[in-house]
């Protein structure tokens, strides 16, 4: 009965899109489809304390030029995921050029295809979403947009 209760209450949380905000489970996030460049589909880690979201192609080049630079090995020792929403692609340029480019990082990173995330992740534009996760609740929302904050924020 309790699982049922949790997933209609995860289900009516994703479907009515309210904003994820501080103290929000990070399950929220769980329930969102994610893929890598190369189409296996990834979960969130529950050891996570920090999820970066991208909603733009020059705020994901940033992560990504940061990311490259690093071991293939960073995020994970960091307990870090990278997400990438990527819905306002066309197909056809997600196919032709997106995807074979980003299937060349070392670094793994969470492609979401829908404007779900969107809805339910704060964003600002032009900003990196960043979201501080303790006991799997969201304690911190914040917003960067250089690659010192970056750094900063992964190996804080």
């Amino acid at each position: 009965m309790n699982k049922f209760l949790v997933a209609l209450t995860l289900s009516v949380a994703v479907l009515s899109a309210a904003p994820l905000k501080i103290d929000s489970p990070l399950s929220i996030l769980e329930s969102f489809k994610y893929e890598t460049p190369q189409g296996r589909q990834m979960k969130i880690p529950n050891k996570t304390k920090l999820v970066i979201v991208a909603f733009e192609k020059d705020t994901g080049a940033l992560v990504n030029e940061y990311l490259n630079t690093q071991s293939p090995f960073y995020l994970p020792k960091n307990n870090t995921i990278f997400i990438a929403d990527i819905n306002k692609m066309p197909a056809i340029v997600t196919n032709m050029f997106a995807l074979p480019k980003l299937q060349k990082y070392k670094h793994l990173i969470y492609l979401h295809y829908s404007d779900k995330l969107q809805d339910a992740v704060p964003n600002k534009e032009q900003k990196i979403t960043l979201l501080r996760v303790e006991d799997s609740k969201i304690k911190e929302i914040s917003y960067i947009s250089t690659v010192l904050e970056l750094k900063t924020a992964i190996e804080k």
